[in-house]
C-alpha cells in the first residue's frame, strides 16, 4: 500500500467470521426449536394430569401444535383442539353462564377428584395455567441452556 500519510489497516478472514455466525444462528434455531417442543410436550403432559375428567374428551384433545418461525421469532402453540375449544375454556376457568346470564361455578366431579393431587395441584380449573406454573423453573433453565457453549 502506498504511504500517503493516511491511516489504514486490513482485516482478513471476515468471510470465515460471517460463516461461523451463520452456523451459530442455525445451531441456535435448531436448539430453540427442540427445546420449545420438549417444553410444550411436558406442559401438555402435566395439563392432562390436571385436566378435569368427565368423559375424557378434554384430556384427549390437549396437544402440541406446530412450531412457528416468523421474522426471527419462534413460538409453539399448545392446548385444546378446536373441536373442544369452548368446552376447554369453560373447564379451565371453572364456570359457565346460563342462558339468562347467571354464573354457574363448576365443581370437580367424582372422576376428576379420583385423579388425586399431582405435584401439589388438584385437577380441575386452571389445569393449563397450573401446568405452566409447574414448569416455570424448567422453562427458564432449559431456555438458558440454549446459548451454553457459545
Amino acid at each position: 500500500m502506498a504511504d500517503n500519510g493516511a491511516f489504514s489497516f486490513e482485516l482478513d478472514g471476515l468471510d470465515k467470521i460471517i460463516d461461523r455466525l451463520d452456523d451459530l444462528e442455525k445451531d441456535i434455531e435448531i436448539r430453540l426449536d427442540a427445546t420449545l417442543t420438549k417444553l410444550a410436550m411436558k406442559i401438555i403432559h402435566d395439563a392432562k394430569r390436571l385436566a378435569p375428567n368427565d368423559s375424557g374428551d378434554l384430556e384427549g384433545s390437549l396437544e402440541v401444535g406446530e412450531l412457528i418461525q416468523l421474522i426471527g421469532l419462534s413460538s409453539i402453540d399448545f392446548g385444546a383442539t378446536v373441536d373442544v375449544n369452548d368446552y376447554s375454556v369453560i373447564q379451565h376457568e371453572g364456570f359457565n353462564k346460563s342462558s339468562l346470564g347467571k354464573v354457574i361455578t363448576l365443581k370437580p366431579g367424582e372422576k376428576t377428584l379420583s385423579k388425586g393431587n399431582y405435584r401439589g395441584y388438584m385437577p380441575g380449573k386452571k389445569y393449563l395455567a397450573n401446568a405452566i406454573k409447574l414448569n416455570e423453573k424448567l422453562i427458564k433453565s432449559e431456555l438458558s441452556k440454549i446459548l451454553e457453549g457459545w
